[in-house]
């Protein structure tokens, strides 16, 4: 109870009368195994800094990225001069971790089940160890991770982790299997990054080299032939193991708010595959993705987003865009638009939703999306628009409709599930 009256009284009143005093301490409270320098170091905000409207929560979204803590609290009190502040944190530490399972859907690898477990906290450094493991319809994939916020007492984040999966997947999407044909795509390989963030407030830049075993199999080639037959014959000349070796360079910055909420989302993956590296192919892949979110009245969120990529080389056809997965339409099959991918792509949206709290958010959407890949000196260029409404039942389902294609779209989303705090 003696704990609770603390909280009260340092967390029920806002900030507001300390925006702009300079930060004289910053207290952290709660914490027995985490040592302190852990949290102060990954705090946005140093001693000396001017606060900032947004700051605290700021700081309590990333005290909750961690994983570390059940729940972290941030906020100010009076300095001892006037124009100072106190920056106090309280943390409720996690004994052990985290153990999760679920049940997923998404229109690329159908229904499934996945379970993790990672162990928090490893010496108090903020360090995490996790396993993982899903199986579904047409996708099955394990991994395991470790990562250090604060890699040998520097600013650098650092992770590594060890993966494997195998996917079913189609040629081309129809119902009829001699238009359809299929082939198996595994991957195994590992990734190691590095992290800092940026001069740049609440952007942050990951340099990360990895390295894949591919092996393309069970291949059925289409006894009614598409296109001439030359993505199915890609295809088959794939046929075999071959390895796939990348450095990337990342830059992201999202919103502290919560889901679509107001605030501004931005992600660019710069990717370059190199023979030198021990790749099976030379080529540069870049993706940006932008998204701007607007409240326009309590609970009328109007969000305007852009996902584009490029590119240069001689990719293998798996590297290439394809409008399914992360760049899946709301009232466009996957798919439909270039099913033989893209070495230039596109997608536009412009969502006006409506909160309803527990119960999720409704959406009225307009979208347009497009593939460019050039094949023996020929252009193939295919684009489509939608328009429709949908809803993000739970905060956990994405259901829409595309009402001027008559299409409706589940998009990969944990439809039921438990996660457990220990």
């Amino acid at each position: 109870m003696y704990k609770y009256l603390i909280l009260l009284c340092l967390f029920a009143t806002p900030a507001l009368g300390q925006i702009g005093h300079e930060i004289e301490k910053i207290e952290v409270r709660g914490n027995e195994k985490t040592r302190v320098e852990i949290i102060r170091r990954v705090l946005p905000i140093k001693v000396g800094d001017n606060l900032h409207e947004g700051d605290i929560d700021r700081c309590r979204v990333i005290l909750e990225r961690l994983l570390l803590f059940r729940t972290a609290y941030v906020n100010v009190k009076p300095g001892a001069e006037k124009g100072k502040a106190i920056l106090v944190v309280y943390v409720q530490e996690k004994r052990f971790g985290d153990l999760g399972m679920s049940l997923e859907y998404s229109e690329l690898d159908g229904f499934g089940a996945s379970a993790n477990a990672h162990y928090a906290n490893l010496r108090g450094e903020g360090k995490l160890v996790g396993v993982e493991y899903g199986l579904g319809e047409r996708f099955k994939y394990w991994g395991f991770h470790y990562s250090d916020p604060l890699f040998l007492k520097t600013n650098q984040a650092f992770h590594i982790q060890v993966t494997g999966s195998s996917a079913d997947r189609d040629i081309f999407r129809d119902r009829n299997p001699d238009i359809r044909g299929r082939y198996d795509l595994e991957r195994i390989g590992f990734a190691m990054g590095f992290g800092q963030p940026s001069p740049l407030r609440a952007y942050h830049f990951v340099l990360k080299y990895a390295f894949e075993a591919i092996q393309i199999g069970d291949f059925q080639h289409p006894s009614i032939p598409t296109g001439g037959g030359l993505f199915a014959n890609e295809i088959k000349a794939a046929v075999g193991r071959e390895a796939l070796s990348t450095l990337s360079f990342n830059l992201f910055k999202q919103p502290v708010s919560a889901i679509w909420g107001q605030g501004t989302d931005f992600n660019a993956r710069l990717i370059l595959s190199s023979k030198l590296l021990g790749s099976v192919a030379n080529y540069i892949k870049l993706r940006t993705e932008l998204y701007r979110h607007q409240q326009l009245i309590a609970g009328h969120i109007f969000s305007l987003g852009v996902k584009t990529g490029g590119i240069w080389g001689s990719p293998p056809f798996y590297e290439r865009f394809y409008l399914d997965g992360d760049n899946q339409l709301r009232g466009i099959e996957r798919r439909v638009i270039g099913p033989e991918g893209g070495t230039l792509f596109f997608a536009a949206e412009a969502l006006y939703a409506i909160d309803l709290k527990t119960l999720g958010r409704v959406y009225a959407f307009a979208e347009s999306g497009g593939v460019h890949r050039s094949v023996n000196g020929n252009y193939r260029r295919d684009a489509d628009f939608a328009f429709g409404v949908g809803m993000l039942l739970f905060n956990r389902v994405d259901i829409s409709y595309g009402i001027s294609t008559g299409t409706l779209i589940v998009k990969s989303h944990r439809f039921a599930g438990v996660k457990i705090g220990l």
